[in-house]
């Protein structure tokens, strides 16, 4: 888990076009915005939505769903 993400921060929530795979290809951007604000989104939709989804934040780090979920629950975004 990641020890701190500016909420504030740019981020990118991408989705996986294929159904299994964690590699980074065949992706497609979803929103982009600041952190806190795509948190919420996801947290918003149903398991089946977010199932495929990945938030880049900066430094070149990504969250996936599980991480995505603890952060927003821990900032108390959900």
């Amino acid at each position: 888990m990641m020890e701190s993400v500016d909420l504030q921060a740019e981020g990118t929530l991408h989705e996986r076009d294929d159904r299994g795979s964690e590699m980074q290809y065949n992706f497609s951007v979803v929103q982009k915005g600041p952190i806190a604000e795509l948190l919420r989104s996801v947290v918003a939709m149903t398991a089946e939505q977010r199932a495929r989804l990945v938030l880049d934040v900066p430094g070149g780090r990504s969250l996936n769903v599980g991480e995505m979920l603890a952060l927003a629950e821990r900032e108390g975004l959900s």
